[in-house]
């Protein structure tokens, strides 16, 4: 699973695309991000904040947030089927690990 690894008060701006005919529900844990442009075009008016946004078939949108909440996060579309075929990503803070690890026995 990719990671985009920050590093905490980093101001973070990420691009999603969508290249297929459907809908996906974007949603990032742990923080809430503000929409910075939807097709180049920049977002105008009130500031848009959100944790999940419906990216569109053919849509490209630009958001941000401010990495204020260290952990390792979960990125990924809300369609849970997506999700399990690969459409997640991790947002991983500099110096933050786990205990817990994976494609290992369990002990007994």
């Amino acid at each position: 699973m990719p990671s985009l690894e920050v590093a905490r008060g980093d101001t973070v701006r990420v691009r999603i695309a969508s290249r297929s005919i459907i809908n996906h529900p974007f949603h990032l844990h742990g923080h809430r991000v503000r929409v910075v442009s939807r097709n180049g075009e920049p977002a105008s008016g009130s500031p848009w904040w959100t944790d999940t946004l419906n990216v569109g078939s053919g849509e490209i949108y630009e958001i941000e947030f401010i990495a204020d909440n260290p952990g390792i996060w979960l990125d990924h579309c809300h369609i849970f089927q997506h999700g399990a075929n690969g459409m997640i990503m991790h947002l991983a803070y500099q110096g933050v690990t786990t205990p817990f690890s994976s494609g290992h026995d369990l002990p007994e």
